[in-house]
């Protein structure tokens, strides 16, 4: 496999085809040359960072006035290069970066003074090199979720602790409530309902007070969580292990369910349940949580789980959750995807909200065959 000593790059909003290739051992560079326009400024120190931390490779940085001066890039990149070439290093340019025009002088200034260029594909992990046409296939280690966000300029909150494994037992209770959701639709409200009711009186409670125990099914509900040992019974009061149990109860199995299911699909790169993540820019305060977040074909997938029975009241809390999602978008730059996932079945004007939004909506009727669908909507997407 040919392999350079210099990567040059040109800066972007989409920094993943700027860094597999040299997260990639057999491929990696010494050294990688940044060509930054004043806009990607904030971009190009995320990308430099992580390729200095994840991969120990030096980066330098070429300041580019104007993304429509191709005469400047032109001048200031061979400049470089003159002063690289003194030194008999191997050099190639990393065309996927950046706006067309400034690949196009790029290129050209490459080609003119006869370095090699290369283009990446991130969702095949495939290098074509230009020269000959000849095509590469990169075997990197997975890109972890604190690297994909850390590149697109956020973080994992300092007290996050990163979610990505579910105890067994769990596991059972969510694929019979997934299984069976018209059985237990009406339980769960009603207990979610009283879990709500006692943590707004004393937010610390371990303890409820069923107000309507002989609603339908509700003991076979609660026996499927005291067999786990997440509570139990005393007449129409209920004691919870602990918060994490009342947690789970109140419509965390949904998360965890979703989380397993998804783990099971070949490809996944990473994924991780309940992410708190932070704008890393100075000054800026902007912290979000994600239910669930993956990496599969080098694209961020969000999904929001839950449990809630959206009725006349409380459908805006629905759009609410539609709405973080749009804004979630922008965490994993054009290729992120997101998913709204509900136990209860969705009215219309949420589902037409949802796809105007480009947002997958997964309801009650879908739950039984969720793996097959999740696999077959990734699939779908473009890169």
């Amino acid at each position: 496999m040919p392999k350079y000593n210099i990567h040059v790059c040109i800066v972007s909003d989409q920094p993943i085809p700027n860094y597999v290739p040299v997260l990639d051992n057999q491929f990696r560079p010494r050294e990688v040359v940044l060509l930054v326009t004043g806009k990607m400024q904030q971009k190009a120190a995320a990308l430099e960072q992580t390729l200095k931390t994840r991969c120990g490779v030096k980066t330098r940085q070429i300041a580019i006035a104007s993304e429509y001066d191709m005469q400047e890039m032109e001048d200031k990149v061979l400049g470089e290069l003159i002063a690289l070439d003194e030194a008999k290093e191997n050099i190639a340019l990393n065309l996927t970066g950046g706006t067309k025009l400034m690949a196009i002088a790029a290129y050209r200034t490459f080609h003119d003074a006869g370095y090699p260029a290369f283009y990446f594909t991130a969702t095949s992990n495939e290098v074509l090199l230009l020269d000959n046409n000849e095509r590469l296939t990169l075997q990197p280690p997975k890109i972890k979720i604190e690297d994909y966000l850390r590149l697109h300029g956020y973080q994992i909150a300092a007290n996050n602790q990163v979610q990505r494994s579910v105890p067994p037992g769990r596991q059972k209770i969510g694929e019979t409530l997934a299984i069976a959701p018209e059985r237990f639709a009406d339980a769960l409200t009603v207990l979610n309902g009283d879990i709500s009711a006692a943590i707004e009186n004393n937010s610390n409670t371990l303890d409820i007070l069923l107000r309507k125990p002989t609603v339908k099914n509700l003991d076979a509900l609660l026996n499927l969580f005291a067999k786990e040992n997440l509570l139990t019974r005393s007449g129409n009061r209920i004691h919870f292990s602990d918060k994490d149990a009342r947690t789970y109860i109140n419509g965390g199995w949904l998360e965890e369910y979703v989380f397993s299911e998804i783990k099971k699909i070949a490809d996944i790169q990473d994924i991780a349940l309940n992410v708190e993540i932070q704008n890393a820019q100075k000054g800026i305060t902007q912290n979000n949580e994600l239910d669930i977040a993956f990496l599969h074909n080098n694209a961020l997938y969000v999904l929001e789980c839950k449990t809630k029975n959206y009725n006349n009241k409380s459908e805006g809390q629905a759009q609410n959750e539609l709405y973080k999602l749009e804004t979630l978008k922008k965490l994993g730059g054009l290729r992120t995807k997101t998913a709204f996932v509900s136990y209860r079945a969705l009215k219309a004007h949420v589902r037409d909200r949802a796809k105007g939004a480009d947002i997958k909506i997964i309801e009650q009727k879908d739950l039984q065959g969720f793996k097959t669908l999740l696999k077959n909507w990734m699939t779908q997407q473009t890169p």
